[in-house]
């Protein structure tokens, strides 16, 4: 028999891929090519058949470089942090920072961002030069399991001791001036920040 919990949450997946088959239904509606004999030209009277530009064009990515591996060795894909916690993977450098994702056994996972730290870390653990923050939507405010903290904290000795040697921490930026940068632009660009 099911429990509540695991009730709620396989009907919480069926309500995600739902919506995700719906986007892409309409995503395959509206990409159809439309044959260039019926586009008039910009010049026509009223300038309603015109193909204009879009707007704004996408934010551009800040920085991207591969994924830092040194900076978390000996460690690598699949490797245990601590604390019932594994690494799963690690992000390129890209838009100020690295994403590294740690999943316990029962599957939970949780992105931590590798950020610059500027000397007002933000995060839950710090190095001399990388904040990690937790990003749980929490806006700092939600506790952290304490399984999950220790684990951070193993990462972040595992980066202090490599932070030194590795190359291309320069393109990380301080989690403050991200969110100065994403976080107010529109939807699509605060992404940048999960």
């Amino acid at each position: 028999m099911l429990s509540r919990r695991e009730l709620i949450g396989k009907a919480a997946v069926g309500a995600a891929v739902a919506v995700a088959v719906s986007a892409a239904g309409s995503g395959v509606a509206s990409a159809r090519a439309v044959p260039a004999a019926t586009i008039e030209p910009p010049d026509d009277r009223d300038g309603r058949n015109a193909v204009r530009p879009p707007a704004d064009p996408p934010p551009a990515v800040v920085g991207s470089s591969p994924p830092p591996w040194e900076l978390v060795s000996p460690l690598v894909a699949g490797s245990v942090v601590g604390y019932g916690w594994r690494l799963v993977d690690l992000g390129p450098v890209a838009d100020g920072a690295c994403v590294v994702t740690l999943q316990n056994a029962r599957g939970r996972s949780h992105r931590i961002h590798l950020c610059q730290n500027d000397g007002t870390p933000q995060g839950l653990g710090y190095t001399r030069r990388v904040d990690l923050v937790v990003m749980n939507e929490g806006y700092g405010d939600l506790p952290t399991e304490e399984r999950l903290a220790q684990a951070v904290a193993e990462l972040a000795h595992v980066i202090a001791a490599n932070e030194a040697t590795v190359a291309g921490l320069a393109e990380l930026l301080p989690h403050m001036e991200r969110l100065r940068r994403f976080a107010a632009a529109a939807p699509p660009t605060a992404g940048k920040l999960r």
